[in-house]
C-alpha cells in the first residue's frame, strides 16, 4: 500500500489521547462519568459565566465569595481530583472540556477512551500497565486505531544518516540489493513505534523528542514493549535481522548485476551490428558475418546462464521470488537513471 494511503487511513481511524489522560481513566474508573455530570451540572449557566474556571481555583484550594457553593462537589469527588493532580490532568479534564455556558465539548477523545475502558472492564489494568509503560517509555501521547493494520507497510531504516523510523513486533527483514536503507515488514504488530535517530553511523541515538506510538490494540501484554528505547534495543535489532539475511543480500546483488550487465551486452551489441550495416566497406565480409553470430551465440549463452543462475536463487532462499528479483533489477536501473542525470 502507497504510504501516502496508509497515513489517510491512519488519520481517518485514529483516536488520540494524552498518555496521561489514559492513565487518570483507568484509576479513576466509574467514578469519572459521575464527576463529570455533577461537574457539569454545578457550572450550568445560561450566560458566558464560565464557571468551570472558578471551580477549578476551588479544586486547587484557592478561596473566594462563593466558595461554599463549589465545596460539597469538591468533598464528594476529592479521590478523582487528586487523581487528576498526581497526572496534571486537572486543567484538561476540567477547565479544557467545557465552554463558557458549562456545556461539555463534543467528540472529546477521553469520552471515546472511557467508553473502550467500560466496554473492556475486566481487562482495566491491563490496558493501565499498558499505558503506565507507555509513559515510562517517553511517549506522552497514544495514537490509537482498531482498523491499524501495520502489515499493509514496508519500512525503512537508514543505517548511514540519521532518520525517523519505525519499530514493531514480529519484524522481519526484505533482501534488497541495497546494504542501506534496510527494508522491513511486520507479519503482524499491535504497536508501531515512530522513533528519530540523531548522528552518523554506529554514533546514532535515538531522539528522546518527537517519538510517536500507534496501536491497534489496548489490551495486550506490556512486556512485547521493549523495556527501553536505545539504539542497542531498536536499531541494534534490525541490523541484526538484516545481518541474517546476508546471503540473500549477496546473491540479488550477483544475480541482479549479472542480468543487467548481460543486459547491456546484448544492448552494445545491437549497436555494433547496426554500424557494421551501415558501413559498405564491412557488411558483407564474411569473417565479420562469422564474429557477430559467435558473438550472438554467447550472448544467448550469457542470457541462459543468467536466467538459470536467478531461479536457482530464487528457489534457495525463501524470501526471494520473482517479483523480488524484477522489483530490484528496475530500481537498480532507476538509479543508474537518476544517477546519470546528476
Amino acid at each position: 500500500m502507497i504510504y501516502s494511503a496508509v497515513i489517510e487511513k491512519r488519520n481517518k481511524h485514529c483516536k488520540k489521547i494524552q498518555t496521561n489522560h489514559l492513565i487518570v481513566l483507568c484509576e479513576v474508573g466509574e467514578n469519572y462519568k459521575l464527576f463529570c455530570d455533577d461537574l457539569e451540572e454545578l457550572i450550568k449557566s445560561k450566560s458566558n459565566r464560565n464557571l468551570v474556571s472558578k471551580v477549578y481555583s476551588v479544586m486547587q484550594g484557592k478561596l473566594f465569595i462563593g466558595f461554599n457553593k463549589y465545596k460539597e462537589f469538591v468533598e464528594k469527588h476529592k479521590n478523582t481530583i487528586e487523581i487528576m493532580n498526581k497526572y496534571s490532568c486537572l486543567s484538561d479534564l476540567t477547565v479544557l472540556s467545557y465552554d463558557e455556558k458549562g456545556k461539555r465539548r463534543e467528540n472529546l477523545a477521553e469520552d471515546y477512551f472511557y467508553q473502550y475502558i467500560q466496554e473492556h472492564n475486566k481487562d482495566i489494568q491491563t490496558i493501565k500497565a499498558l499505558a503506565l509503560k507507555i509513559k515510562a517509555l517517553g511517549f506522552n501521547e497514544i495514537n490509537f486505531g482498531e482498523k491499524l493494520d501495520f502489515t499493509e507497510v514496508e519500512y525503512e531504516l537508514d543505517t548511514s544518516y540519521g532518520s525517523d523510523f519505525a519499530f514493531l513486533e514480529n519484524m522481519e527483514v526484505n533482501p534488497t540489493y541495497l546494504n542501506s536503507p534496510i527494508k522491513y515488514r511486520t507479519n503482524g504488530s499491535c504497536y508501531c513505534l515512530i522513533l528519530s535517530s540523531n548522528g552518523y553511523g554506529s554514533n546514532k541515538e535515538i531522539s528522546k523528542y518527537g517519538r510517536r506510538i500507534e496501536l491497534n490494540s489496548l489490551i495486550f501484554d506490556p512486556n512485547k514493549l521493549p523495556n527501553e528505547i536505545t539504539t542497542e534495543s531498536t536499531i541494534g535489532i534490525i541490523q541484526e535481522l538484516a545481518e541474517k539475511k546476508k546471503a540473500e543480500h549477496e546473491d540479488i546483488q550477483v544475480s541482479v548485476d549479472l542480468s543487467i550487465t548481460t543486459s547491456d551486452l546484448t544492448g552494445y551489441f545491437e549497436r555494433l551490428k547496426e554500424v557494421s550495416e551501415r558501413i559498405d566497406k564491412i557488411k558483407d565480409n564474411l569473417e565479420l558475418k562469422n564474429l557477430l553470430n559467435q558473438m550472438q551465440n554467447i550472448l544467448t549463452q550469457l542470457q541462459l546462464f543468467g536466467v538459470n543462475f536467478e531461479n536457482q536463487i530464487i528457489n534457495s532462499h525463501a524470501g526471494i521470488t520473482n517479483e523480488t528479483m524484477e522489483r530490484e533489477k528496475k530500481l537498480y536501473l532507476d538509479r543508474r537513471y537518476w544517477s546519470s542525470i546528476d
